[in-house]
């Protein structure tokens, strides 16, 4: 029982204990509190004391206390009401599990570290979780489509994270810490500071294991631009200057911080600037689209020449494609194509192409030049040194494969399907049933659906063993998205369309949220990664309709079947926010 005046440690839950307008961060020091960016515990135990004597027959035996710490502070600097020495004090009421008594040890003593004051000196949590989340005046707003979890880069995310994966598997042993992002500056302070700050002297340290987690999005525009300040319903909430992220990301992990959401941050880079696409266009097992990137410099010296030096360079590795898939070479040019931008989120920046290089004239200078939102043209404030190029492939449908610990888990049939009156890709369709996609999109074509599963699948393959070469483990998750069509009736042809970082959407996936965060907690928790890649193989209550999925690797349409075919790896046992939603090159026609 605890008594009127007991020193004790309660643990405190920024996102539970606070208006969503006022969530207060218990800071080590004033000054973090007070000067951006500001940084606090948001999620662990913090010191309080008892303010009347717990009664079992009141509030279910609930203990009331007085926080006993005078710096909480809001994203924006103001304090919490009712300091110590005021005549009215805050109080709130906790459940007993959520409190325990200061030992000894715990007991704040003059020359301690501010952090070991704030913080229970005699406990060692199991994980500790430094995040960088958005501060900035206009709140996210998650859009309905991503489901229960949230965005990302939204707190329902990362409450979600710590509510379905975190407390049943640690209780209360594990903290969150939390640095709030406003613009480029805060980032930059956090990337030429972080080796002071989160050195081994920081708190943070006490824990077993020790992470960080970026709920941000990178982005090319400047920050405020018209064009950010238009993406979603949010004002572009989230969106910061990647260079600023990716440094501030590098300097935290060589503090001795490792990235476990959304990825280290060398392959996040690669993955959200979508380099990969041109980087491999040339790699025929991997299914990616003729890709090539036409260079900003030759863009603003003299745009229909970059536009002809572009196409020109996409009709070569087309040509390519055929030559190492030992395939007639085409006949043509290429009329329908893609241009888009790189760290651009939600399909946004895609723009489609008609009429070879006079369409594509036009497409180049929207992303470079100035483009229309919202009924006015404003100009393209972006810093990219290159704009993707990409031939527009037919299609039927896209199919969304969703690895979780080196397994794909889940399957989601969608479809963008018109082209709007400015180019980009809109009337987004979904269903989670393979059936109903066959029917929908492909005629009826069960068995050409089924091909494209099957091939999906292999390439899948493919993909897993060049991200462990990226990053030398499994992440715990990661989407590749495919372009399905068909060749004849009952035969598919696939390409990649897109690989989204874990975070990606899943479009309110009934059982993918709790087997993703379940994986992200995993390899919160493990010191040595998964090395070794399963084959894609998927248990049949995962597998679309239950159905069984095909265990032996066929040949991908197109792939030249010149591969040495593998023997299946014995699968290591695995457990568990997205750059682009690329409607890229989606056509109804």
């Amino acid at each position: 029982m605890y008594r009127k005046g007991d020193e004790i440690f309660v643990f405190y839950r920024m996102s539970k204990r606070c208006r969503p307008a006022r969530k207060y961060l218990a800071t080590i020091d004033a000054r973090h509190g007070a000067y951006r960016p500001r940084m606090g515990v948001s999620e662990g135990w913090v010191p309080a004391k008892v303010a009347l004597d717990q009664d079992p027959s009141r509030r279910r035996g609930e203990v009331c206390v007085e926080y006993d710490w005078p710096h909480f502070y809001t994203m924006r600097g103001h304090l919490a009401e009712g300091e110590p020495d005021a005549k009215s004090s805050w109080t709130e009421w906790f459940d007993s599990d959520s409190c325990r008594k200061r030992e000894e040890a715990d007991i704040a003593q003059p020359g301690r570290s501010p952090g070991l004051q704030l913080l229970p000196a005699s406990s060692q949590p199991e994980l500790a979780i430094l995040t960088l989340r958005w501060g900035g005046t206009n709140e996210v707003v998650a859009p309905q489509q991503w489901g229960e979890t949230g965005s990302s880069h939204s707190d329902e995310f990362l409450n979600s994270f710590v509510e379905m994966a975190v407390i049943p598997a640690l209780g209360h042993r594990y903290e969150v810490w939390t640095i709030y992002i406003e613009d480029k500056s805060d980032l930059m302070k956090v990337a030429d500071t972080a080796h002071l700050i989160f050195g081994q002297h920081h708190p943070i340290h006490r824990a077993k294991n020790v992470c960080a987690m970026y709920f941000l999005y990178p982005t090319s525009f400047e920050e405020g631009c018209v064009p950010n300040m238009e993406t979603g319903e949010d004002c572009g909430a989230g969106m910061v200057d990647q260079k600023s992220l990716f440094r501030a990301m590098q300097a935290i992990e060589r503090a001795g911080i490792p990235t476990r959401f959304p990825h280290p941050s060398g392959f996040y880079e690669l993955l959200a600037s979508k380099r990969w696409t041109y980087y491999l266009s040339t790699v025929p097992h991997l299914r990616v689209p003729p890709t090539v990137a036409v260079p900003r410099m030759l863009i603003e010296r003299d745009i229909n020449a970059a536009a002809a030096s572009g196409l020109r360079a996409l009709e070569s590795v087309k040509r390519f494609q055929h030559t190492l898939r030992g395939e007639p070479a085409p006949e043509g040019g290429i009329e329908r194509g893609v241009a888009k931008l790189g760290f651009s989120w939600e399909a946004l920046d895609v723009k489609m192409f008609t009429g070879g290089l006079s369409g594509l004239q036009g497409t180049l200078h929207s992303l470079t030049q100035h483009i229309e939102i919202s009924q006015e043209y404003t100009g393209q404030p972006h810093d990219l040194e290159n704009i993707i190029l990409q031939e527009y492939m037919p299609h039927d449908l896209e199919l969304r494969v969703y690895v979780v610990g080196g397994k794909p888990e889940g399957f989601i049939f969608t479809k963008f399907c018109r082209v709007k009156d400015n180019n980009e890709f809109g009337d987004f369709q979904q269903t989670f049933s393979q059936e109903d996609a066959a029917r929908m999109w492909m005629d009826n074509d069960q068995a050409a659906m089924q091909d494209g599963m099957r091939q999906c699948l292999e390439v899948t393959r493919h993909w897993m063993d060049w991200v462990q070469a990226q990053v030398c483990e499994v992440p715990p998750g990661i989407r590749f998205d495919y372009f399905v069509g068909r060749t004849q009736p009952g035969k598919a042809f696939v390409w990649t369309l897109e690989i989204c970082e874990l975070g990606f959407s899943m479009l309110g996936h009934k059982h993918l949220p709790q087997k993703v965060f379940a994986a992200m907690l995993k390899t919160c928790l493990s010191k040595s990664p998964v090395v070794d890649t399963p084959t894609p193989a998927v248990a049949a209550s995962a597998y679309p309709n239950g159905s069984s999925p095909p265990l032996t690797p066929g040949p991908v349409a197109g792939s030249a079947g010149a591969l040495p075919k593998r023997k299946n790896r014995k699968k290591k046992a695995g457990p568990p926010g997205e750059a682009a939603q690329d409607g890229s090159t989606q056509d109804c026609e």
